[in-house]
């Protein structure tokens, strides 16, 4: 063996240690799989790397199971370690306004935007490190001495990482191969013998039969338990919404675009708005599903989209609820008149759950999304163009039929978790043609067209993109819903309304939390934990409110509902409480709009 190949046989073999010590040190067994996305992240950490959530994306769907250690190995392989051009370039970029310093903001902003995030305390313990002259911000001097350090911290601090893993693995193995040496009596002893990588097993939690509980500590019916329960009639019944002015065609009109997504961190998500006015003024909002019919599967009753208005209380940093969407019409239009003073408002879209759900499972072919030429130019498909497009559109939030900057960035932040830097909008600008400085449909295609000719074989962070945009493996959306916004004013011209989209956000439970215990009294189930119910003619919602200084769990039985549709997984669940905590339960609506459907619940606490 030449010493060339000898070399690099000692690299790889500290490449497979590395990886094997990063691996035992997050799940401690290299027979058991990673079993979710934050473990992989972990271990990713744990080898050195800090990947974004587009990254982690590639490896960890919906369809992801697991993630055996020859898989954790190969990603490792093709995610190299953070270098410190990467880190350079990194912190180059958060001097927004390029007055040569960096505040504590911008240093928040770029620590708190990639891998594992740092709290304000933390990196504000960073820039006093640095900061010679205690002005609170890094100057130029500075801010170059930090670069340096940091990337030399970086690079120190995943090399002891690295070196403190590999004597961890080494004293395992050790002890594995003392283990294997000792006599049957040490695993009579000790039941069986010791897995070296295995997590130790817990002694067998000591619990209370039922005959040894007392009458209070036994699960029991609410006394709020409705047997019967409230008919409801059918929703596809409904009529026209009644506070809908009639005039409403005089009236200032303000649309958007929006939707729904199911993330499989955060849960639902959606558009997040914020309403500016500049005069006090009767207004009208209605929000209902704008899906095309040709791009959805299966269940075809209306997914409910429904919105909370929001203002900031005064001399607080919280935000209370100003009115919010009640009314529903037979076509699906949730709608909710407010008179509101000038001033900003924000707009909550939400769906309950009911009838947007996770996909169990996406066992179909994949569609194809490229293809190559006898010469081996890589070109993308009809069917991955068509889905192009849709998302184009479903992207152009003010429905103008390009996207601004804003826009585009919205798209990026959901399907990479990452906002548009200046020097990638730069990109934008020198590889498409711009009208009025906003992305046409065929630029947006070519920008996509130039990320699959650059993917060769490997196609997941196109997968990716779908994926986080709701698409199947078949290329239709399933777990998004795409909606329409429109604003009515009564006594704003265009010049005095605005609405602006303010990001993606998960779907804000709180203030969903507090429209229902407004609307109910609440009744006791048991101790201090209290339940509130609120019911419109197409949903029925449920909040279980903890009011001890300990955790309860509370057993939901919904099974004898009629025609309905829930929220949670199954109709019978055992809802956590922590101490002080309020959530909520689950939503209710009907399965079948054409027929009547009655909700029914049933509750009972354990300690």
């Amino acid at each position: 063996m030449s010493r060339r190949s000898s070399r690099a046989s000692v690299s790889d073999g500290e490449f497979f240690t590395d990886c094997k010590a990063a691996y035992v040190e997050v799940v401690k067994d290299v027979r058991k799989d990673i079993t979710s996305k934050s473990l992989l992240l972990q271990a990713l950490q744990e080898s050195g790397r800090n990947p974004s959530e587009r990254v982690l994306k590639k490896y960890w769907n919906s369809s992801t199971d697991g993630i055996s250690f020859d898989d954790f190995v190969d990603i490792c392989r093709k995610e190299h370690v953070t270098s410190d051009d990467e880190m350079m370039k990194a912190f180059r970029k958060i001097d927004t306004n390029g007055d040569g310093y960096l505040s504590l903001d911008e240093l928040f902003k770029i620590m708190t935007s990639k891998g594992e995030k740092m709290t304000r305390q933390e990196v504000r313990e960073i820039i006093d490190e640095v900061d010679e002259n205690g002005d609170g911000k890094l100057d130029y001097k500075e801010r170059k001495f930090y670069y340096e350090q940091f990337c030399n911290m970086n690079r120190a601090t995943a090399d002891q990482l690295r070196q403190r893993n590999r004597k961890r693995l080494e004293r395992v193995e050790k002890g594995d191969r003392r283990s294997k040496k000792v006599e049957s009596f040490s695993d009579s002893k000790r039941g069986e013998q010791k897995n070296p990588y295995s997590t130790p097993v817990p002694a067998q939690r000591k619990t209370l039969s039922r005959s040894l509980l007392s009458e209070d500590d036994m699960p029991r019916p609410s006394p709020r338990s409705n047997k019967k329960g409230v008919k409801h009639v059918p929703a596809s019944k409904l009529g026209h919404l009644t506070e809908e002015p009639k005039n409403k065609r005089d009236w200032t009109k303000t649309t958007s675009k929006g939707c729904f997504f199911i993330d499989e961190d955060d849960g639902l998500m959606t558009h997040t708005y914020r309403l500016n006015l500049n005069e006090r003024s009767k207004v009208w909002i209605t929000v209902q599903p704008s899906i095309p019919q040709s791009m959805i599967i299966g269940d075809t009753t209306p997914i409910d989209t429904m919105l909370l208005v929001t203002k900031k209380k005064p001399d607080s940093e919280g935000r209370s609820v100003v009115g919010f969407t009640e009314k529903r019409d037979g076509k699906g239009k949730y709608g909710v008149m407010c008179e509101l003073k000038a001033g900003s408002y924000n707009l909550l879209p939400f769906t309950t759950g009911c009838h947007l759900k996770a996909r169990r499972s996406d066992s179909s072919k994949e569609t194809p999304l490229v293809r190559k030429d006898r010469d081996g130019k890589t070109s993308i498909t009809k069917a991955f163009r068509k889905a192009l497009e849709e998302i184009f559109e479903l992207s152009d939030l003010d429905g103008n039929g390009t996207l601004s900057r804003d826009e585009f960035t919205w798209f990026t932040l959901r399907t990479s978790g990452d906002k548009v830097t200046d020097d990638e909008w730069a990109v934008v600008e020198d590889t498409v043609e711009l009208e009025n400085n906003e992305i046409t449909k065929k630029g947006f295609v070519k920008l996509n067209e130039m990320e699959a000719d650059d993917v060769d074989d490997d196609i997941s962070d196109l997968w990716v993109t779908l994926n986080s945009m709701g698409y199947n493996k078949d290329l239709f959306i399933d777990e998004a819903c795409p909606y329409k916004l429109d604003v009515y004013t009564e006594s704003c011209d265009d010049a005095e309304v605005a609405l602006t989209c303010t990001g993606i956000e998960t779907i804000n439970n709180d203030m969903i939390i507090e429209t229902v215990m407004e609307q109910d009294e609440g009744v006791k189930i048991k101790g201090s934990v209290y339940m509130y119910t609120y019911a419109n003619d197409t949903r029925s919602t449920v909040v279980l409110s903890n009011r001890s200084n300990n955790s309860v769990n509370v057993t939901m039985d919904c099974t004898s509902s009629k025609n309905c549709q829930i929220s949670q997984d199954n109709e019978e669940y055992t809802v956590t409480l922590d101490p002080h905590e309020k959530q909520i339960a689950h939503h209710l609506m009907p399965l079948d709009e054409t027929l009547d459907w009655t909700p029914r619940c049933v509750e009972a606490v354990t300690k």
